[in-house]
């Protein structure tokens, strides 16, 4: 296998998303997925875990019942590359870098091998080996940013041409299941301050974005924070992380709030993030102007862990081109439950 896990991170220039894929519990392919997102519709279900009292736990799951593990994830991220590389020659394929965002390493429902397991498998799914400089990152949410920093440096250096981003997640196993119970994070009865675990893989195809003016989808700034607050409340949040990361964002892309039409928040139903984004954006909001409209997914596809920013791009690849979209430039804000913090402005253009 060819992934690396150390570089050194270049500075970030603006990409372009050339094609997308996704498959998650609503929807097997990208149009199907973001139609739903868009109408809010979800596709929960009573599972086989249950809490301590014998209640079923709902869910955001794909039909499979025969693979789970590693193979279970290459399975999703199978469909959603195969989707986001349709148009391109298959002889092209094997010459794109995959930068390949996990689960993190240490989290109880990952074995220490689990992550680079699923890379393998995503290989053998795919028929296929990883082009070089392909990476793995492993993390969550946040961890897009440093994907996206790490394909831009590949495309500035002329290492490649096209960059494939990809994140894979599924929070629906019993260690994991077991561990958010104890910690009273997952939404069932006597507990609403909590998330729907759910599973998927995202695709996105990235090309450097020479010409902003060309219509498609422009990711123009990231930036990174580090928040020392805590879920579980063991350390307050001021939400100063995610702050300098839209701070660093804005900045990288000369935007300021009231540039943005939109924000896609991964709040996932627990009110430490929902009140953490909230505090973010009055923190940085130019005096007397509007706050952004909020576009979330986590409503509809459950927690996916560190699928989620990739599937963010994703369906805003295929939102935005729509005539009732929500606007042309908006904010992605993405955090880890482990303090990290990343923020991405994007733009459409017509």
């Amino acid at each position: 296998m060819s992934l690396t896990s150390q570089a050194n991170e270049p500075r970030f220039m603006p990409l372009r998303v050339a094609d997308s894929g996704i498959c998650c519990a609503v929807g097997y392919h990208a149009q199907a997925a973001s139609c739903a997102l868009r109408a809010g519709m979800d596709h929960f279900q009573e599972s086989n875990f249950i809490t301590s009292d014998g209640s079923p736990i709902r869910v955001a799951r794909l039909d499979e019942d025969e693979t789970w593990g590693p193979a279970r994830l290459a399975l999703w991220a199978r469909y959603a590359i195969e989707e986001c590389l349709e148009f391109v020659p298959a002889a092209q394929r094997t010459q794109i870098p995959t930068v390949l965002i996990t689960p993190l390493p240490d989290h109880p429902r990952t074995p220490e091998q689990a992550a680079f397991e699923t890379a393998q498998a995503a290989q053998e799914a795919l028929e296929t080996r990883f082009a070089p400089h392909s990476r793995l990152f492993q993390g969550g949410h946040a961890d897009l940013a440093q994907g996206l920093i790490y394909a831009s440096g590949l495309l500035t250096s002329k290492q490649a041409t096209r960059v494939l981003v990809v994140g894979l997640d599924s929070l629906l196993n019993a260690a994991t299941i077991t561990n958010f119970l104890h910690q009273e994070r997952l939404l069932v009865a006597g507990n609403s301050d909590g998330f729907i675990p759910g599973e998927g893989a995202a695709a996105v195809l990235l090309e450097l974005a020479e010409n902003t003016r060309a219509p498609g989808l422009y990711i123009l700034g990231i930036g990174q924070g580090m928040e020392p607050g805590r879920p579980d409340g063991s350390v307050p949040c001021r939400a100063q992380g995610l702050s300098h990361a839209i701070r660093q964002a804005m900045q990288q892309a000369n935007y300021d709030t009231t540039a943005l039409s939109f924000r896609v928040s991964d709040q996932n139903g627990e009110s430490f993030f929902a009140r953490e984004a909230a505090n973010a954006l009055t923190r940085v909001s130019t005096p007397g102007g509007n706050l952004p409209s909020v576009l979330t997914t986590a409503d509809c596809t459950g927690e996916i862990g560190a699928a989620t920013g990739p599937l963010m791009l994703a369906w805003l690849h295929n939102l935005l081109s729509h005539h009732d979209a929500p606007g042309e430039s908006g904010l992605i804000h993405l955090a880890n439950d482990t303090g990290e913090r990343a923020a991405i402005i994007v733009r459409q253009q017509r």
